[in-house]
């Protein structure tokens, strides 16, 4: 029994080695391109991580180890939001990344719903305060965001919001939006009175659906860090190819998970020395 461990634990060692290896080579691949369609498009992976911490990030088992091992930037979610009061997991959950000199997660977002600019900037606004001020995270995920651009000002509001009141240690204010789907141009002009996010998800669907996606046209003379595709139900044999379709859709911030509905956020990508760590790899890599 005690080989047996010892060489699984090896194993997990040589695997998380290479993950570190190929993260640090994402800057060198940037910088020098690449003669494809994709050329420097460098994905920074973004894990929709809605599993519960009740294990250790240095737990080879626990979901939130393979998220630590090749996330850039993880998104919690208490309770479909904050919740009302501090929820002491998270609060570790968070203290533990931040104390951790190995992992790769520099960004923590919190998620918050706007009900597709139904719910009140106030409610809105006031999750993003709660958020701050128990968790101290590093921007906000707005989930079920509207494509209606007469909501331009509305979720203009609320990413200043962010932008006024964070209180990240790490100094940061990210903000995503998430349609869903491919979005208007009017989101992402600088024009009076309107804020931008960060970033924006322009797909999040099954492996099935990607097949027939393709960008609105616009969407090419923005820096592919703009765009962030999430696909799920994508088995270990379809990995590849569909990592590699995302770049060719010029989609800096990426999730590909082989979890499926009705929660396919519930676990982390699996197995971690073949599916996760292949994504990771890929990430960093040119087409």
């Amino acid at each position: 029994m005690a080989t047996t461990t010892t060489t699984t634990l090896t194993k997990l060692a040589l695997s998380l080695t290479l993950v570190h290896a190929v993260c640090a080579s994402r800057q060198i691949l940037q910088a020098a391109g690449a003669s494809s369609i994709c050329a420097g498009v460098s994905q920074y992976i973004i894990a929709p991580s809605y599993v519960y911490p009740n294990c250790s990030i240095t737990t080879p088992s626990c979901a939130w180890y393979s998220f630590s091992n090749g996330a850039d930037y993880v998104i919690i979610n208490p309770n479909s939001g904050p919740g009302t009061t501090a929820n002491s997991d998270y609060v570790n959950l968070v203290s533990d990344i931040r104390a951790s000199t190995e992992t790769f997660i520099t960004t923590i977002l919190g998620y918050v719903a706007t009900t597709y600019g139904a719910k009140s900037e106030a409610a809105v606004n006031a999750e993003t305060d709660l958020y701050n001020s128990v968790y101290k995270v590093d921007g906000i995920f707005f989930d079920e965001a509207s494509t209606d651009c007469t909501l331009t000002s509305y979720y203009s509001n609320i990413v200043t919001h962010v932008q006024d009141t964070t209180m990240s240690p790490t100094g940061q204010d990210y903000t995503i939006l998430n349609w869903g789907t491919n979005g208007p141009e009017c989101f992402l002009l600088n024009t009076s009175g309107n804020v931008p996010a960060d970033n924006f998800v322009t797909f999040e669907n099954s492996h099935a659906s990607y097949a027939s996606y393709a960008p609105h046209a616009y969407m090419a003379n923005y820096d592919p860090a703009r765009f962030y595709h999430i696909v799920y139900n994508v088995t270990e044999a379809n990995l590849i190819s569909t990592m590699t379709k995302s770049k060719q859709f010029r989609a800096g911030r990426v999730y590909v998970t082989n979890d499926d509905l009705p929660n396919p956020y519930d676990t982390a990508p699996t197995p971690f020395t073949s599916y996760w760590e292949a994504e990771v790899e890929k990430a960093a890599a040119s087409c």
